[in-house]
């Protein structure tokens, strides 16, 4: 528990804590951590005098200066110190060769004044067979082996403390290992304090108190870690999680532990307790060594920690079940080691309440380290026994015998309790809280603990439709630790092949006939035995059915969209790909995924289709499959691709595919209804715009323009500007916004601008929006109240295109004359809003220039033509 002083201050508290901690050295047995037996290889052969293994002498601690440092400071729980370095074993130590079986390195560290030493190692990474051993120089006290069971992720070990004031590390390697071993030694811890006693008012775990404790004792660990500077203890507990996997999470104090660099020095050492109330006894030979940090807050000082071994079945680990309803504890009791103690017990008979108040928590001079809102922590007010410096991290069990809390500080009646009910999830990141972790599909409240298991089956093989006379692996899924394996199929035409047989844990099978196939496991531990059958589980035939997952014939992706595509494909074991565009399309593969990728170098400026064929093997089997991929490449996502709009209806666009531009405009977000503004958008975030597509069209001669949309719920908006580069420009300066509309109605959700007065024959750009990311098929009106006639192109080689509008519908009558009035042809055309294009060809006339009259509904107008 961390050291606290309740000190009234302007009504409120002020809770003053200690944050270093340490650990009351003891006599170390010569068993710790996850070890094979045996001794190191230098004791079986005749080997030059210890004298000559290079040795680091380490600086002294100075006993007495740290012990009157700690008294000073009030600093009542830290034990020892720690000193740096970077000592490559394998290139300080002294080799010796061993005829016919390999090298031994060893290498000494020696203290002058320590009580024990803990080494870290910051490279740890064995091959088969390879073998660490510590032992002191009088060869009396050995630790080890360690080995490639040893390895980890991280590549880092921890050794729990060693007694005595010297050591010599031996590494081992045999003869042609698989790879080079690593084995770096980076930190020593020495302590400089060997005491040996009993807290007063400590209660052991064994005494009456904790009769009913029996169980979930065996989840509580003491803890030791050092930060690089010092060495320190507290408490923690094993957590269970919904899956019940006996996944080595453990609970622990946010100030213990609260990096990912600490928590890789963790030493946890199960069980240690007296076997009788007051023996005396307690030993330290069950320990494990290393962590990851997978999430933490100050706020209710929680820390969740991945160890990096699973407690093995001789530990007896519990994994403790917890409640995070976040009810008042009806009764309970604090599991701890005070002042780093044999494991002891603290129980209340009485309801804990939320502790009402703000708590700012401070170290011995006075320095504010944090602050913690009302109602974060259970304050407990404990019958008997009562936790001290060390037992940090306790955990607190309530009357079901679920956690409902960590220990954080506190004293006489204000023993304070991180609450796990606001670790759970009162943080949204996963770094934060500890529902991630142990139900990430947030499935209960409150879960029981488990210890003593037996096994769970399952199971899973490498593919489910297999070819005959090809292997197959299967994987063995069980949880809580299996130790025994029995496989048996039905019908029986199969055979285990690659040394594999019915007992083996993951073996590799034959199935020699076309058929379906059922397959049970039957698994077992010292505490019982389990069987998982699955039913017509297996499919094999002489034919492979190779497949895309989740993926149709024809399939259409936005080119956007084409960021690591992943296409899976499933029914064989070897997989590989072929793609008819690869100079539009980047591939990369891994196992039975295809990722496909833009090529930014390529030239697209149009959608185009894609063939992706996957070929698949199993054996002799092979099989193929194919799909077309659409890719769309949005035409008018960028300003300067903005298509062309004429009067009338404008079709055939869609802004499904379109993306944001770098500077690209937008208008305030005033109001739905508002001029000059959409609506506010909850979606981008920082932007208003989501996948705006690009417009330009002329004003009409008499610059009067009604813009009418429809297809989803959009929002768009008229520039001005002299080109595409000023509307990208970021300086508003640059551009004009014209108008804008988000909604046309509460009602209608669809976008209109009406009676539009633009400088007749200029040209603007007008830009659709999905309104919170909304897209589809869109409709664009480009409305005047006047006869509009827009011909193009104009000069042309012999046919034009005629865009006519007017507000009505009607029947044009159209006609062609030369300069001289004589009339070459004449034409009539319907048109409407949905009518406005027509074209003409004056191919076979001589060239020169024409008049091209219109009239329609009275109204009349005339164009000068160019025929070259």
């Amino acid at each position: 528990m961390v050291k606290t002083e309740n000190v009234k201050f302007l009504h409120r508290y002020w809770l003053v804590l200690n944050l270093t901690f340490g650990m009351g050295i003891h006599c170390f047995e010569l068993k710790a951590q996850v070890q094979e037996k045996g001794f190191p290889e230098s004791f079986s052969i005749e080997q030059k005098s210890a004298l000559l293994i290079p040795t680091l002498k380490l600086d002294s601690v100075h006993v007495e200066k740290m012990l009157e440092e700690d008294q000073k400071l009030k600093i009542d729980n830290r034990y020892g110190v720690v000193q740096s370095c970077n000592i490559n074993i394998k290139e300080a130590g002294i080799r010796t060769e061993i005829q016919g079986k390999g090298i031994i390195w060893q290498y000494k560290v020696e203290s002058e004044d320590a009580y024990s030493l803990g080494i870290f190692f910051k490279k740890y990474h064995l091959p088969p067979k390879a073998k660490v051993f510590i032992y002191d120089s009088s060869k009396t006290l050995i630790r080890g082996a360690f080995t490639q069971n040893n390895n980890n992720p991280g590549n880092l070990l921890p050794v729990a403390e060693f007694q005595g004031k010297n050591m010599i590390i031996e590494y081992f390697e045999p003869m042609s290992p698989e790879f080079s071993g690593e084995l770096v030694l980076s930190a020593i811890s020495q302590a400089y304090t060997d005491l040996k006693q009993l807290a007063g008012d400590r209660i052991g775990i064994n005494c009456e108190e904790g009769v009913d404790w029996q169980v979930e004792k065996h989840s509580v660990c003491l803890m030791t870690f050092h930060d690089f500077q010092n060495s320190y203890f507290c408490t923690g507990a094993l957590l269970n999680n919904v899956k019940e996997d006996e996944t080595p999470y453990f609970l622990t104090a946010n100030h213990c532990i609260r990096s990912e660099l600490t928590a890789n020095t963790l030493i946890t050492y199960f069980n240690y307790e007296d076997s009788t109330c007051k023996s005396g006894d307690a030993s330290f030979s069950q320990t494990l060594s290393g962590a990851t940090f997978k999430s933490g807050s100050s706020h209710s000082d929680f820390s969740l920690l991945l160890l990096n071994e699973y407690p093995p079945d001789e530990y007896n680990p519990f994994y403790a079940g917890w409640d995070v309803t976040g009810i008042n504890p009806r009764s309970g009791a604090c599991l701890h080691h005070p002042d780093g103690e044999s494991k002891s017990i603290a129980t209340a008979n009485n309801t804990a309440f939320s502790y009402p108040e703000k708590i700012e928590w401070f170290s011995e001079d006075l320095r504010l380290i944090s602050t913690t809102l009302p109602d974060s922590h259970w304050n407990v007010l404990f019958d008997r026994g009562l936790p001290k410096a060390g037992s940090s991290g306790g955990p607190l069990f309530d009357q079901n015998k679920r956690i409902v809390g960590q220990l954080h500080g506190g004293v006489n009646s204000v023993i304070l309790f991180g609450k796990l009910s606001l670790s759970w999830d009162y943080r949204a990141s996963y770094t934060e809280q500890l529902a991630h972790w142990l139900d990430p599909s947030n499935t209960r409240k409150t879960l029981n603990g488990i210890w003593k298991m037996p096994p769970k089956t399952n199971f899973r093989s490498e593919l489910q439709e297999v070819c005959v006379n090809s292997p197959i692996m299967f994987t063995d899924k069980t949880t809580h630790r299996p130790t025994g394996w029995v496989w048996e199929i039905d019908p029986p035409f199969y055979s285990f092949t690659n040394g594999t047989e019915s007992t083996s844990q993951n073996p590799e099978i034959l199935f020699l006939k076309d058929g379906t196939y059922s397959v049970k496991l039957t698994t077992s531990n010292k505490y019982g035995s389990h069987e998982f059958i699955q039913k017509k589980y297996i499919l094999a035939r002489s034919k492979l059915d190779v497949r895309f997952l989740k993926a149709r014939r024809d399939s259409t992706v936005c080119g956007c969209d084409l960021k690591n595509f992943a296409l899976k494909a499933g029914g064989a074991v070897n997989y590989s790909f072929k793609i008819d565009k690869p100079e539009l399309i980047d591939t990369t593969i891994h196992s039975n995924t295809l990722f496909l990728s833009l090529n930014p170098a390529a030239n697209y400026t149009k959608s185009f289709d894609t063939w992706v064929k996957v070929t698949g093997t199993n054996g002799h089997c092979i099989a193929s499959d194919s799909i077309l991929l659409h890719v769309i490449i949005q035409p008018n996502d960028n300003v300067i691709h903005a298509s062309k709009l004429f009067l009338g209806r404008n079709t055939g666009y869609s802004n499904k595919c379109a993306t944001p531009e770098m500077n690209e405009p937008n208008p305030p977000s005033s109001g739905c209804l508002a001029k000059k503004s959409w609506c506010p958008d909850f979606t981008s975030g920082r932007s208003l715009i989501d996948n705006s597509v690009w417009f330009t069209f002329i004003s009409p001669s008499n610059g009067l323009v009604t813009i009418n949309t429809y297809g989803f719920d959009d929002q768009i908006a008229v520039y001005e500007a002299e080109n595409y580069s000023s509307i990208l420009s970021g300086d508003r300066r640059q551009y004009s916004l014209i108008a804008a509309n988000d909604n046309r109605s509460n009602s209608d959700k669809t976008a209109i601008i009406e009676n539009l007065e633009l400088d007749p024959g200029k040209q603007y750009w007008l830009q659709v929006d999905g309104h919170n990311a909304a897209y589809g098929n869109i409709i664009i009106d480009l409305l005047s109240n006047s006869l509009e006639a827009v011909v193009f192109p104009n000069p042309s080689s012999g046919s034009f295109n005629l865009n006519l509008f007017h507000p009505k519908t009607g029947i044009a009558d159209l006609s062609v004359s030369d300069l001289k009035g004589r009339e070459l042809f004449s034409r009539q055309f319907k048109v409407s809003v949905n009518s406005t294009q027509f074209d003409f060809d004056l191919a076979g006339y001589p060239k020169g220039i024409y008049v091209l009259r219109v009239n329609l509904n009275g109204t009349g107008l005339s164009k000068k033509l160019i025929y070259f």
